[in-house]
């Protein structure tokens, strides 16, 4: 297996998906409980990153087994089979991926206290059950949710609790799901596009996603609507000042997300998924810079 068949095996562009997350939760500690630990953040990056690479690494080795053609097997979409990896290869890379998120998250949860244990084993089974049940999430409408809800918030969230443990209570919990709502909202939409651009493939294998509920048409729509919807959650954020106003220079991400919004919507096909990673990546970059000036200026 090359480098490129393995980054394309991980799905390494996806992991964007836990950059947002990851440096609002961090960045949210700096600002309002004024705490940052350096070696946690990086060690907890690394275990969010081995963690999103299993569900990925995960998915594509089921995928694979569950085709019902070779046509489907060695498809573009389908890197096992389309990149010659052999099931020794698949194996020893998911086991590799889940020692470390395994052993990096216990010592971390050792360190910091009991909730980190409890979003962890969440985090596991979240993981195993979107693709690895008789029923995974990845196939069914609550696909994007879960992505979205779990990598956006609970990464979030878990970010900003390493670096101010053993501070935890039901206030941090609230705010948290109204800070991160921007970010999942864009990793929600990341699997809606992937899902929408696999419309024709999962519609022939029988996987009944939200795309498939709300039909291709309706789906397309209503992921632009998503963003929106995160937009405007940030600013419900920064009214009740959870998050400092600075954060709304995020919007002025908001004329090039819309950009590759139309632009996907012209043509959603699974070559435009990375469309969604864009926004994702911009969305980041603006945000991030709105709370290290808010950080530098406070």
């Amino acid at each position: 297996m090359t480098v490129k068949t393995w980054l394309k095996f991980v799905e390494v562009q996806s992991l964007v998906a836990s950059v947002l997350p990851l440096i609002l939760g961090n960045l949210y500690a700096a600002i309002t409980y004024q705490e940052f630990n350096v070696g946690y953040a990086i060690l907890f990056a690394i275990v969010v990153f081995s963690l999103q690479m299993v569900a990925n690494v995960w998915n594509n080795i089921q995928d694979f087994k569950s085709a019902t053609s070779d046509e489907w097997k060695n498809g573009v979409n389908n890197i096992v089979g389309n990149g010659g990896i052999s099931q020794r290869q698949s194996w020893t890379t998911l086991v590799i991926l889940i020692l470390i998120a395994a052993i990096g998250g216990l010592w971390l949860a050792f360190q910091t206290g009991w909730p980190l244990f409890i979003m962890g084993v969440v985090g596991f089974i979240v993981t195993y059950w979107y693709a690895g049940t008789p029923l995974p999430l990845s196939r069914t409408p609550f696909g994007e949710l879960a992505s979205g809800l779990t990598m956006g918030y609970l990464i979030f969230l878990s970010a900003t609790y390493i670096n101010i443990a053993p501070t935890f209570n039901g206030e941090l919990v609230i705010h948290a799901i109204i800070a991160s709502a921007i970010a999942w909202c864009a990793i929600g939409d990341i699997m809606f596009a992937n899902n929408i651009g696999d419309y024709e493939e999962d519609v022939a294998e029988g996987r009944h996603t939200l795309v498939w509920h709300l039909g291709k048409d309706r789906a397309v729509k209503a992921f632009g609507w998503v963003y929106i919807a995160g937009y405007v959650m940030l600013i419900i954020a920064v009214v009740f000042g959870i998050l400092p106003w600075l954060s709304l220079v995020a919007i002025l991400s908001l004329p090039i997300v819309m950009k590759n919004v139309r632009a996907f919507q012209a043509n959603p096909i699974k070559p435009n998924f990375p469309y969604a990673i864009k926004n994702a990546v911009v969305i980041s970059i603006t945000l991030a810079i709105g709370l290290v000036l808010a950080l530098i200026f406070k």
